[in-house]
């Protein structure tokens, strides 16, 4: 682990998600990983990191595109 669990509620501010979303994730078993430690529920930040990993989309160095004549 990268450092302590996450709560719900900061790993929607992290991501930009809603608690919603993360819940119906949940539900679904999508989404991001998550520990379920009794009732509670807690994210691992690196699990966190590597959801948002994913999420990158990568893009052409515009120094590289043809100009347009």
């Amino acid at each position: 682990m990268d450092g302590p669990l996450l709560r719900s509620e900061e790993v929607a501010k992290i991501t930009g998600l809603s608690v919603e979303t993360l819940a119906q994730w949940r539900s679904q078993k999508r989404g991001i990983d998550y520990l379920k430690i009794g009732r509670a529920v807690r994210y691992d930040p690196a699990d966190v990191q590597k959801y948002l990993e994913g999420c990158r989309v990568s893009v052409s160095d515009p120094r590289e595109r043809r100009q347009r004549r």
